[in-house]
């Protein structure tokens, strides 16, 4: 059950938004105190929009408590491919995080990531950032890469409940190099050859967290 509003203004974003009756509209957020929250937005309070970091306020409880504030603190302007990047990490968050969940990461995980989004760059560096760090917020033992010994050399697999396998051949699907783990799990750059292999990498560990729910905007990457 949602709880009543904060006693002061909480930043946040909204993830998504949809029509309910003829004036009104559910909207999902995320929020650095609250987490992942859903909220009736009615009125003025209903023009809150994504990519805009805001500050807001909710008053009631139940499982849609009322939008009373919502008021836009800075615009990230995403546009072409990184607006398509952006509206993935948004539905990924959705379908990874039910609602109330307390993962207060998430909305840093968004800041930063809209902010990353926002360089003239390639956009999978952003992506690819997001998808790891979300997934460490489910349980599954990827924050620990970080300090693992990885060969320069070798490649891995990566099994949810099982952990890093020992260096296979670079031909078994699914693997990734030493290097790239590396840089996945430290935030860096990732050479320009391991795009694709880290692309399909994430995909098969996320697909497995999803349990089967798909993401609608992957057909746009």
């Amino acid at each position: 059950m949602t709880s009543d509003r904060p006693e002061s203004l909480v930043p946040g974003f909204v993830l998504h938004a949809r029509p309910f009756r003829e004036s009104s509209r559910v909207v999902e957020l995320v929020t650095r105190d609250a987490g992942r929250v859903a909220v009736m937005a009615r009125g003025r309070a209903g023009a809150v929009r994504p990519f805009v970091l805001l500050d807001l306020c909710w008053r009631g409880r139940g499982e849609l408590p009322s939008l009373t504030v919502g008021e836009e603190r800075r615009v990230f302007p995403l546009v072409g491919r990184a607006l398509v990047c952006a509206l993935y990490v948004n539905e990924l968050v959705l379908k990874l995080f039910p609602r109330d969940t307390r993962a207060d990461e998430i909305f840093g995980i968004l800041y930063r990531t809209y902010e990353r989004l926002l360089v003239p760059a390639r956009p999978e560096h952003a992506l690819r950032a997001a998808e790891w760090s979300l997934l460490c917020l489910v349980d599954s033992g990827l924050e620990y890469l970080a300090d693992a010994e990885l060969g320069v050399d070798a490649h891995y697999l990566y099994r949810p409940g099982e952990g890093l396998s020992e260096p296979v051949v670079p031909a078994v699907p699914g693997s990734l190099s030493g290097p790239a783990l590396r840089a996945l799990a430290t935030g860096s750059l990732l050479a320009d050859n391991d795009q694709r292999a880290a692309r399909d990498f994430m995909r098969g560990l996320i697909n497995h967290y999803l349990d089967g729910r798909e993401i609608q905007t992957r057909r746009l990457l």
